[in-house]
């Protein structure tokens, strides 16, 4: 080579690492990546594990699109290689290498075309860890094209072999509107039915939890509720710990102690045994201390229910109650702050707590969140007008809601709901926490999706009217999930589908459940009527003599005005747009979709069809005819099934089997087995499965193992106890729950069991709570039994095989009346030659009563349910005769 040509050689060099130098080597149309493009990944971000994780799936998203595992460079770009690179990585690791302009700040991060060193390149770099993780996910969405919620919309993202970005190419964060920004996996029925764990150590299997973590982080959420009731020492904690998503709690897990499953044999007062309690509270701390936690306080008693139905010693009025809970919450707060000082504390004003705070008698600790909730339908139940918000204050929002008539398996909460009723706290700057109860996730995609968006960035939703803001955000989902060709016609088939008569923020009748309900309500009326009623036609007896029928009939016709006419067209629609989606996206049409509107229209159809079996029998007392005439229902419930089968396809192939809350196989066994009685065929039963279709009996299961499994607590706490080290419960003798007054009727009452018993005198009336584990109240009563002396019994003891469960001694010659579940199933022996009365009382259930004379200084002995079939403890009453 003459030196003319070396001379040449090394001016086009020089001129090549000037341009290298001066900005990056793009084509007309920007910068070009494929999927041989490397990426610079610094060590020391790889080396945390929430970066490690998300690099990971970045990894997964990469080969989706490209087809081929990304080549990464450690800490440096390879000298060797001069075309564009990809770099990720925290402001912090990444300095050395390249500067970046990220905002200040937590969780900020910043796309931009750029350089590293020499090459050209794409950078994604975050602030912190959750900025980094943020900044990767982004990338992933932004250049590759991946959704967030790919998990559960099924939305792949599109094979390419380059991807071309401007030149001005770039992305900056802003300050999220809220800081805290989580989801509740509540009533984890799905979840847990298809990916349960294995080993029962937690609920949902890790796998799946670790989908659904990454999808919260590729939304840009940052804290779960993980289950309903874990154990303060579960696994699903250090898979929280890893993914960096800060641990919060359900608000019957105070101090994250697991309520829900309160150890046998150990009281339960604040009143009388504050000692235990605070040991519980105090060790729940300890071993979730090197977690990230927003705290969550409260006080609440066993099975998510008030605190005074498990604690006999507890205030009867609401100010001695209310301040109960405030000295609960101060000794929570005092703990978690021993632990951590700056600790972030949330009271949760649920139920009672929230009624207590707003009728100002509930003092909420000092420097603590306060946590409004929602009705469950999505209306915030603060005073409506921001008087009562502060800033630092926060929300806890459901989008999915077990309530027997919120929605199961739909979307059912259109985002003009949560950009009204969450305007005014952006406004009041009481943005420190939202918790947004997802339940299932997947049956409400798309108002999950929408929500976790407006939690991280309000502005463009405020921007608008809410019905504005909604259409827009429709168009853009649509667009993405099916295309934007389809996307003005989805958005429209969406908004028809918001304006269901029962599903309105008024219905058209305005009687018991006014409005903005769900596909729940119409199963349970169907199952409501049929449980209720069923055996009654099928004796020929007059249903207008039995006590709460006319309204229980009012109340099932309410949500049908309307949906007759209204139906047909959403189905034409509906059915019309399907054959335009693109084919590789009509299955997941088919579930947010053609399912969503049939389960809505089939089970108006099938209401409405028993409804008019039950006027048909008003009229002719024609039991065989009230069996033909409730053929068609169950023709409806089928097609339900049909379409939901439909959208059962690839991981969610059983998804509905699991549904066990709302529960279309027990109204389709309820109507089968109503009409085989009548016609006097064989059947099988009204409830399906070893659980009997019970979420709570799964749920029970897995506490019931978790005692062995995770005994931090459980099943031993309470003084002197060091739990790891002793094992020792305390003494039976110390719990003294079934210790109650003798009455006026009745002395030396004994209950065989170690749970909670109560005799409540001269009580039984309207809105009494016939048991100590539920709350359930009576309805109407017939007029003798007015004023009677009245057992609660727990519901538990069902599964009791104790023969002398109940006994006491009369005072008095008294009648004694034992109310039993309506259902198929033997008389428990010990009640056999009682008088059946034909009365009946509702507490849910209706409960069949039972009646026997004695004489003053008689014993009755009240026996065990177990093996006749029934599926609920019976009820106690005493009135003298």
């Amino acid at each position: 080579m003459n030196r003319m040509s070396v001379f040449l050689l090394f001016a086009a060099q020089c001129i090549a690492s000037m341009s290298l130098a001066d900005g990056p080597v793009a084509s007309p149309g920007g910068l070009a990546i494929n999927g041989d493009t490397p990426w610079v990944v610094m060590e020391k971000d790889f080396e945390n594990p929430a970066i490690q994780e998300a690099i990971r799936d970045a990894e997964r998203d990469w080969y989706k699109v490209f087809g081929y595992p990304p080549v990464i460079f450690k800490d440096d770009r390879r000298r060797a290689w001069t075309g564009p690179v990809i770099a990720f990585g925290s402001k912090e690791n990444t300095s050395g290498l390249f500067a970046s302009e990220v905002p200040e700040g937590k969780e900020q991060y910043q796309l931009a075309v750029s350089n590293v060193t020499h090459n050209p390149a794409i950078t994604a770099i975050g602030s912190d860890t959750r900025g980094t993780i943020f900044a990767i996910y982004t990338f992933c969405e932004e250049v590759l094209g991946v959704d967030p919620m790919y998990v559960f919309t099924d939305n792949q993202p599109k094979r390419q072999s380059e991807i071309t970005l401007p030149a001005d190419f770039g992305i900056v964060s802003k300050k999220p509107t809220f800081e805290y920004r989580g989801w509740f996996i509540n009533d984890e029925e799905l979840h847990d039915g298809m990916h349960r764990d294995p080993l029962g150590g937690n609920v949902i299997s890790m796998e799946w939890m670790d989908k659904i973590l990454e999808t919260l982080l590729r939304c840009k959420g940052n804290m779960i509720a993980p289950e309903s009731a874990p154990y303060s020492d579960a696994t699903v904690y250090e898979l929280c710990k890893r993914r960096d998503v800060v641990i919060t709690f359900h608000h019957i897990l105070p101090v994250g102690l697991n309520m829900m499953d309160w150890p046998k044999g150990v009281p339960f007062s604040f009143v009388n045994h504050k000692d235990i309690l605070v040991d519980a509270w105090t060790k729940s701390a300890k071993v979730l201390a090197d977690k990230k936690v927003a705290w969550t306080i409260g006080f609440r008693g066993e099975s998510d229910g008030a605190f005074w139905n498990s604690d006999p010693a507890a205030p009867k009025d609401d100010a001695g109650r209310a301040a109960v809970i405030a000295e609960a919450m101060q000794v929570q707060a005092d703990i978690i702050r021993s632990f951590d000082p700056d600790a972030t504390i949330i009271a949760a004003l649920w139920n009672e707590q929230g009624k207590f705070y707003n009728d100002g008698l509930l003092k909420v600790p000092d420097g603590v969140c306060k946590m409004f909730a929602d009705d469950g339908r999505g209306f915030m139940r603060d005073k409506g007008d921001g008087s009562d918000l502060s800033p630092g204050d926060g929300l806890y929002y459901h989008v999915m809601m077990m309530m027997n008539t919120q929605n199961r398996t739909t979307e059912a909460v259109p985002p003009t709901r949560f950009y009204s009723e969450l305007k005014r706290y952006v406004e009041k700057d009481a943005t420190k926490y939202a918790i947004i109860n997802v339940s299932g996730i997947r049956p409400a995609a798309m108002s999950v999706e929408a929500i976790t968006d407006f939690l991280w960035d309000a502005d463009a939703a405020l921007s608008k009217t809410p019905e504005a803001a909604m259409k827009d955000y429709l168009l853009d989902w649509y667009g993405k999930e099916f295309g934007p060709e389809q996307a003005a016609d989805l958005t429209e088939l969406r908004l028809h589908y918001y304006d269901i008569p029962y599903m309105r923020e008024q219905m058209p009748m305005q009687g018991r459940w006014r409005g903005a309900r769900a596909e729940h309500l119409l199963q349970y009326l169907t199952q409501e009527m049929l449980k209720k009623y069923g055996k009654a036609v099928q004796n020929g007896e007059d249903l207008q003599a039995i006590s709460g029928f006319k309204n229980q009939l009012k109340q099932a016709k309410e949500p049908l005005v309307e949906t007759a006419e209204f139906f047909p067209a959403l189905w034409a629609q509906t059915k019309l747009l399907e054959k335009q989606i693109p084919a590789d996206r009509r299955d997941y049409y088919q579930a947010h979709f053609t399912y969503q509107v049939a389960v809505h229209m089939h089970s108006c159809r099938m209401l409405a069809i028993v409804n008019e079996a039950f006027d048909a029998y008003l009229e002719d007392r024609d039991s065989k005819a009230f069996a033909d005439n409730l053929k068609p229902a169950l023709a409806e419930l089928e097609k339900v099934l049909a379409e939901a089968h439909k959208a059962e396809y690839g991981k969610w192939d059983t998804m509905f089997m699991h549904v066990r809350l709302m529960d279309m196989w027990r109204t389709r066994l309820l109507l089968k087995e109503t009409i085989a009685k009548i016609e006097d065929q064989p059947y099988t039963d009204g409830y399906r499965g070893f659980m009997r279709g019970s979420f709570w009996g799964s749920a029970q299961a897995y506490m019931d193992h978790g005692d062995g499994v995770f005994p931090y607590f459980y099943k031993h706490s309470g003084p002197g106890l060091e739990v790891l080290e002793s094992g020792q419960p305390l003494p039976r003798t110390v719990r003294k729950r079934n210790a109650v007054p003798e009455s006026e009727l009745l002395k030396d009452a004994k209950f065989n069991s170690e749970h909670r018993y109560s005799i409540v005198p001269g009580r039984f009336q309207q809105g009494a709570r016939l048991w100590t584990d539920r709350g359930y109240r009576v309805g109407e009563i017939p007029a003798y039994l007015q004023g009677a002396t009245y057992v609660q019994t727990p519901m538990v003891d069902r599964a009791s095989n104790n023969n002398n469960l109940i006994t006491f001694t009369l005072k008095k010659n008294c009648s004694v009346y034992v109310g039993l579940k309506d259902e198929e199933r033997e008389l428990p022996s010990w009640l056999v030659g009682w008088e059946a009365t034909g009365k009946s009382i509702d507490a849910s259930n209706r409960l069949m009563l039972y009646k026997k004379n004695f004489a003053e200084g008689e014993t009755p002995v009240l026996g065990s349910v177990v093996g006749s079939g029934a599926t609920a403890m019976y009820t106690v009453m005493i009135q003298e005769q």
